[in-house]
C-alpha cells in the first residue's frame, strides 16, 4: 500500500522541472520508471494549471462591459492592481498542499535522482553525519 504524503504545488512544479531535465536511454529502466512518475502526476498538475489560469482569468483587465481586454498576441491585459492581485494569488496557490499516493517501487536505476525524495516512497536523502571534529 503506497504512502499518503502531502505535498504543495511548489514541489510538484520542481518534480516536473526535474523530470524535463534528466536524461534517459530510450526504453531503460530508468526512463520507464520516470515516464510513470509522469502519469502519475499528470492530473495534478493539469489541476494546478486550471487553478493558474482561473486565477489569471479573475485578474485579468476587462472593459466596462465586462469583455476581456487582450494584447496582439491575444494575451491577457493586467492594471497593476491586477498584476499584484494575481501574483500575491498565484504565490498562495504555490503553497496549497494536496495529497499525493507516493509510488512504490524499487529505486534501481532511479536511486541517484534525490529530487524523487517524498514522491517515491524507497528514495531517501541520505543523513548527513555532522563533523565533530573541530
Amino acid at each position: 500500500m503506497s504512502q499518503k504524503v502531502e505535498r504543495t504545488y511548489a514541489d510538484l512544479l520542481e518534480l516536473v522541472r526535474n523530470l524535463n531535465v534528466v536524461q534517459a536511454e530510450p526504453n531503460s529502466k530508468r526512463q520507464k520508471k520516470l515516464k510513470k512518475i509522469a502519469e502519475k502526476v499528470k492530473s495534478v498538475f493539469e489541476e494546478y494549471n486550471e487553478q493558474r489560469e482561473d486565477i489569471r482569468l479573475d485578474n485579468a483587465h476587462a472593459n466596462a462591459e465586462g469583455v476581456l481586454d487582450l494584447n496582439e498576441k491575444g494575451e491577457y491585459k493586467f492594471t497593476k492592481e491586477g498584476l499584484k492581485q494575481m501574483n500575491k494569488e498565484m504565490k498562495k496557490l504555490l503553497d496549497k498542499s494536496f495529497e499525493f499516493y507516493q509510488l512504490s517501487f524499487n529505486n534501481e536505476s532511479i536511486e541517484d535522482l534525490m529530487f524523487l525524495e517524498g514522491w517515491v516512497e524507497s528514495i531517501l536523502f541520505p543523513i548527513p553525519e555532522e563533523d565533530n571534529e573541530l
